[in-house]
């Protein structure tokens, strides 16, 4: 029986390539069942990637396929690593959902923040305030779910971290989170982060225009070498939600444009953080 899961990238790259074969032989999901003489459903379970088949469902699959005995091997190889599991899985209470694994895994992020400081730059102290204050959490669970965002940073320490790039609403520096103390510190910090060479920083003046981030903030994780793997991703009070069609990252990406048109240059972004939290 296919067992539901987070998948990781592995297991993205495997429903992607399923289908891809498919369509390539020319066959409709519904042909495919047929001639696998399995329901329709299961067909489609297959294709997702919140679903690991069983290594016979994907041999027998692959055969009706036509697929070489080397590509059939590898694929198989690959089914079975996508159940190997990333470091975040060791936080389950703390994430939920695809984001953490998209996070650690995709070369490139792209991201408008009109309310907090973007996970991968805030400060310890910055991140306990706003567990703190979200969830009502104390003591260790507090600590565990701080440490948990935090260990999201080692990205950034990789011999080949990702290509970063936040539209961060001036607001944001604007607010009270825990003291000024704190405040004065997390601006620093991604003073910091700003002089990485894999990190681009845009403030979104208060000023600005109107413009695509008043709808709410996004992030899009991209993957330059398969963009069938890219994925949008918003999130709100009702929860997230992940956008992987064509036509929705399209949207996404027009309105980081918008939004970046909207903002302060890297280099003017810079001078604002110099002055906001000096040296």
């Amino acid at each position: 029986m296919a067992a539901v899961y987070t998948p990781t990238l592995r297991g993205r790259v495997l429903a992607l390539e399923l289908r891809r074969i498919r369509e390539r032989t020319g066959l409709s999901q519904a042909e495919a069942a047929r001639r696998m003489s399995w329901d329709k459903n299961k067909m489609s379970r297959i294709e997702q990637p919140s679903t690991q088949p069983t290594d016979d469902d994907v041999r027998a699959l692959l055969q009706m396929y036509g697929l070489d005995a080397n590509r059939l091997e590898a694929l198989l190889h690959l089914n079975q690593d996508a159940w190997q599991r990333g470091w975040w899985t060791a936080y389950g209470d703390a994430f939920c959902g695809q984001f953490i694994m998209l996070e650690d895994q995709a070369p490139e992020i792209f991201g408008f923040e009109n309310a907090l400081v973007p996970g991968l730059f805030q400060t310890a102290d910055y991140a306990r305030a706003i567990i703190a204050g979200l969830l009502n959490v104390t003591g260790s669970d507090l600590d565990r779910r701080v440490a948990a965002r935090l260990a999201r940073q080692a990205v950034l320490e990789r011999s080949s971290p990702p290509r970063i790039h936040y539209l961060i609403d001036e607001a944001v520096l604007d607010r009270d989170i825990g003291d000024p103390d704190i405040m004065r510190k997390q601006v620093h910090a991604l003073r910091e982060a700003a002089d990485r060479s894999t990190v681009t920083l845009q403030i979104v003046p208060l000023s600005a225009r109107v413009h695509a981030g008043f709808e709410g903030p996004f992030t899009i994780f991209g993957f330059p070498q398969d963009r069938g793997l890219d994925v949008g991703h918003s999130e709100g009070i009702l929860g997230e939600w992940y956008a992987e069609s064509a036509d929705q990252l399209a949207k996404l990406r027009l309105a980081f444009s918008n939004v970046s048109g909207a903002a302060m240059t890297p280099d003017e972004t810079l001078e604002f953080l110099a002055a906001r939290a000096p040296a």
